[in-house]
């Protein structure tokens, strides 16, 4: 498995109806939320694929970012749950 950053920039608000269905598959794949538009997730996929997957669930015009997550991190001022979240889903490098 891979611990990937997903960031993110909507058009709309995201409380919009248009995107319940992207946050709640974030939810449904053991997705941190870490910052607003900011997830960590663990999966056995691509980043392509994970962007692949997501970029089907958002406007055409939104962004989208995926990358890997390395233990070369550092960070300050996340949400709750996101140092507990990275000792259960490590970085693999």
């Amino acid at each position: 498995m891979t611990t990937y950053v997903l960031t993110y920039d909507l058009n709309k608000d995201e409380t919009s109806s248009d995107y319940k269905r992207l946050i709640d598959e974030l939810k449904r794949l053991g997705g941190h939320r870490y910052q607003k538009s900011a997830w960590l997730l663990n999966l056995s996929m691509t980043s392509q694929q994970v962007h692949d997957h997501f970029k089907k669930l958002m406007d055409p015009n939104d962004s989208l970012w995926v990358s890997e997550l390395t233990n070369l991190y550092y960070g300050s001022g996340l949400m709750l749950g996101t140092v507990q979240w990275l000792k259960d889903n490590p970085p693999a490098r």
